[in-house]
């Protein structure tokens, strides 16, 4: 089973983003624990993308999810600056509050999320695809 749907590269279109998720757990009969996993790690990537990508606000991003038995499948491909999120340091949480930097944790807690990345630059355009192994009440 795949869904694939796009949206505006704006802050405002996370809301539709969040309108395809619900749609998704009535389809695959998430639960709200996985459905919530899969916002976060959704809602931190695009969020990233439109904030930092530097892409025109016309310009789309394509997501598509494919459930195959175990394992859900999650792409997003953007137009905006070049920017694979595979080699990004972890924040040091060690640390305290206070004693942080700023940012960095939007694809750290996904990468918490998600078994597998990859990324892919293309045709000008950046391809992140994430594999996360289903919990086996969704197999």
């Amino acid at each position: 089973m795949k869904i694939t749907f796009r949206i505006n590269n704006d802050l405002s279109e996370l809301d539709a983003l969040l309108d395809q998720l619900q749609v998704l757990e009535q389809k695959w009969a998430l639960s709200r624990k996985t459905l919530a996993e899969i916002c976060l790690v959704l809602d931190e990537l695009i969020t990233n993308t439109i904030e930092h990508g530097d892409g025109d606000k016309g310009q789309p991003i394509d997501i598509s999810l494919a459930k195959t038995g175990p394992k859900l499948t999650i792409k997003i491909v953007d137009a905006g600056l070049p920017f694979d999120p595979t080699v990004c340091k972890s924040p040091d949480t060690s640390l305290p509050l206070e004693q942080r930097r700023c940012g960095g944790l939007g694809i750290f807690l996904a990468r918490q999320f998600c078994d597998h990345w990859h990324y892919n630059r293309l045709n000008d355009k950046n391809t992140l695809t994430l594999q996360k192994i289903l919990p086996e009440e969704h197999r």
